[in-house]
């Protein structure tokens, strides 16, 4: 009859420790994926900004190639050194912008 209420006190109390430790291990498990999900949703919002100022850059860089295009078809038209003054400003304001953004995108990150 001993060893019996002894069995059965040591059931219950082993019992009552694997609850409580599986209760416990679940609260963790929770507890952790929302700071996961809190910081997979920054990460996202992250990338994203990240992205927008890539495509910005990409497009203003897109646009400024296309000008100098122009200019350096302008300069094969070149004769005098106040003709290469002339077609030299806007190509080099261009160079100035795009080195301009690629610094802001390379600092961004």
């Amino acid at each position: 009859m001993y060893a019996k209420t002894v069995e059965n006190v040591t059931n219950l109390a082993v019992d009552n420790i694997y609850y409580n430790l599986k209760k416990q291990e679940k609260e963790a498990i929770n507890d952790l994926m929302q700071y996961v999900e809190a910081n997979s949703d920054q990460m996202e919002k992250d990338i994203t900004s990240c992205t927008e100022n890539v495509k910005t850059a990409t497009e203003a860089a897109e646009k400024a190639s296309k000008k100098i295009a122009r200019s350096v078809e302008r300069f094969r038209r070149v004769k005098t050194f106040k003709d290469l003054l002339y077609y030299a400003s806007p190509v080099l304001v261009a160079v100035d912008i795009i080195l301009r953004v690629v610094a802001l995108v390379a600092h961004s990150q």
